[in-house]
């Protein structure tokens, strides 16, 4: 039997889609953790209006630039010239294989 979600309502659980499962079968019930709900927006519920596009505007003004240590800097420069080599070695290593016949 597959499991289901369902929703409490009125001092009961109310499955969210049908079932068939055999009567008098025992079951396991809990609630679901906060993780576990729906995070973010479905693509039906976002919202492109001159007023939210201006809503968001106005929010991301306020975000402040994160701040760094040196040494953080250091590393994360660090990590980008690492990363950058990779990327080159990559790239030298497919053309190579693309030449060969």
């Amino acid at each position: 039997m597959n499991a289901i979600t369902a929703t409490w309502k009125g001092g009961r659980i109310v499955p969210n889609e049908p079932v068939t499962w055999p009567e008098g079968c025992e079951l396991v019930v809990e609630p679901l953790s906060a993780s576990a709900s729906r995070i973010g927006l479905d693509e039906s519920e976002w919202r492109d209006d001159p007023g939210t596009q201006a809503d968001w505007d106005t929010w991301i003004q306020r975000i402040e630039p994160l701040e760094f240590t040196p040494e953080e800097e250091a590393r994360f420069a660090d990590f980008d010239a690492k990363m950058h080599g990779y990327n080159i070695e990559a790239v030298r290593l497919q053309m190579e294989e693309k030449s060969v016949p």
